[in-house]
């Protein structure tokens, strides 16, 4: 008698054009990205314990430095209080595929608020 275990579905992304090796996670969750002194509304796509990519409305320059704070509701937490992480990192790629254009960045230092 023996216990048996499956595995989740493997959610496949976008074909690599660099390495990645970190789990991504596919979460929308609200953010606010400021790089070049302009600040963005964007969305999370997924993210990473090394990176993130976000759903914009402008493409950003490569190695561009971002600084963004992306919003955790409680619902994602399982509690009854909400959460964000200000990151700092730079962009590393960034793409338009309509309607929006993506963003992706590592994520360099992190502080949950």
């Amino acid at each position: 008698m023996g216990i048996a275990f499956t595995m989740p579905p493997v959610i496949q992304q976008e074909p690599p054009t660099g390495v990645r090796c970190a789990v991504r996670f596919p979460l929308q969750l609200s953010a606010r990205v400021i790089a070049l002194g302009v600040e963005y509304q964007a969305f999370t796509e997924n993210i990473s314990a090394s990176g993130v990519l976000f759903r914009m409305q402008q493409e950003l320059p490569v190695d561009v430095p971002i600084d963004f704070l992306i919003e955790v509701p409680a619902t994602v937490l399982s509690g009854q209080s909400t959460a964000a992480v200000h990151c700092l990192g730079r962009v590393v790629r960034s793409y338009y595929k309509a309607p929006s254009a993506y963003v992706a960045a590592v994520i360099d230092e992190y502080r949950f608020q």
